[in-house]
């Protein structure tokens, strides 16, 4: 049974919450980057004040280090060094809110895309789209589908039940229908048995002689018909070999997700993940979404705050591990649309190659519109250079 990318895409997506809701404009985003350029101005407005009292306590220092090197009085001096240890310890501790402060907006910023990553693809609508573009592709390597096969294969069949006693050729093509199967239910022209069956329609046409030229003339259509329907289907299958490669790192990437959302949703902020399905996967309503999206982000600032209040020392490593893995993940993702597009892309070049064929040109016409509306799909969603850019850029630098 052919299984299509986009089903797996479907399904795959849609694991990662059984009742997911799709939206077609996209609002989880816009959700999402709402909260992150609110928090980042939040940050920006403190970084601001932090700098302006950096520069205020490095004004005072310098002034002390003014009055220190003209006095010549010893107690003065000792007096305007203990000022000076104070205001360089005022300094430190803006220069540790400020290191705060970045943590505390880059690890909402991974936790917020983390969580925004199940809905950033709308695969219900893509696999919608795709199954009418996936039911032509098998139509159009169908030759049953084509105008007069069917009625020849039955004249052509019969042929092979007559002659096969005496014709080890054509037994062995006649156990090939009827392993493979039925035509008209899309058994592929390929592999051996297009061999096989082209060479069955080659000794059907040698049989036939001229008081048989109207079948004559029309087997040797149906055989240019069959050569080139299996020219495609091998082509097509030499693309869709890329969509298990393509659909197993979905899967990958799928449960690296998960793993992720466990350890930092559940783990670490201690959200259970029904809590989150119910106010944020499933929830139709966009200002709930955006006000539990702040929620979280709140207690992802007040879990560095707490961490670096309990760890002093070591308190950035396990939060900086965590954001790495999560900009990863979505460039990782980010490079998976990249391969998605470039399979598409050989769909383009297929039609391009059988546009002009006589016998398929009428059904590549149709194969492009479908293809379009696939296309359209995803590219109205995803913007892959778009995408790894933002990726790469979703964290403040100290």
């Amino acid at each position: 049974m052919k299984k299509t990318f986009f089903f797996f895409l479907a399904i795959t997506i849609c694991s990662l919450s059984s009742s997911a809701q799709i939206y077609s404009d996209n609002q989880t985003t816009s959700v999402t980057e709402q909260v992150l350029k609110e928090l980042n101005r939040e940050r920006s407005l403190l970084s601001q004040n932090l700098e302006f009292r950096i520069k205020e306590i490095d004004s005072k220092i310098n002034s002390l280090d003014e009055s220190i090197q003209n006095t010549n009085s010893a107690s003065e001096k000792v007096e305007k060094l203990l000022e000076r240890v104070k205001y360089l310890e005022e300094r430190q501790e803006e220069i540790d809110k400020n290191a705060i402060s970045v943590y505390k907006y880059n690890y909402s910023s991974a936790v917020l895309n983390l969580a925004s990553m199940e809905r950033e693809i709308k695969p219900l609508n893509l696999f919608n789209a795709s199954r009418e573009f996936y039911s032509t592709l098998d139509a159009v390597s169908n030759p049953m589908n084509y105008e007069g096969y069917q009625e020849w294969f039955g004249k052509f069949k019969q042929y092979i039940a007559e002659e096969q006693e005496d014709n080890a050729r054509l037994q062995a093509l006649n156990h090939m229908l009827q392993v493979t199967g039925d035509l008209a239910k899309g058994t592929p022209f390929t592999g051996m048995f297009a061999g096989s069956l082209f060479d069955g329609i080659s000794q059907f046409i040698g049989s036939l002689n001229r008081r048989d030229r109207e079948l004559r003339e029309q087997s040797i259509k149906m055989l240019k018909l069959t050569t080139s329907i299996s020219q495609f289907t091998h082509d097509k299958d030499l693309i869709e070999t890329e969509w298990e490669a393509i659909n197993k790192s979905l899967n990958e990437l799928k449960e690296l997700q998960n793993k992720a959302m466990e350890d930092n949703l559940v783990e670490m902020l201690g959200i259970s993940k029904k809590e989150f399905n119910e106010r944020f996967t499933d929830e139709t309503d966009a200002k709930k979404r955006t006000q539990y999206i702040l929620d979280i982000s709140k207690i992802a600032e007040n879990k560095i705050v707490e961490e670096r209040n309990s760890n002093p020392e070591n308190w950035k490593q396990e939060y900086h591990d965590q954001m790495l893995r999560v900009q990863n993940l979505k460039i990782r993702f980010g490079m998976l649309t990249f391969r998605i597009l470039e399979n598409l892309s050989k769909y383009e070049k297929l039609i391009q190659k059988y546009q002009n064929d006589p016998f398929l040109k009428d059904e590549m016409k149709n194969l492009k519109l479908k293809l379009d509306l696939v296309r359209n799909s995803f590219e109205s969603t995803f913007n892959p250079q778009e995408y790894i850019k933002a990726s790469n850029e979703m964290y403040i630098v100290e």
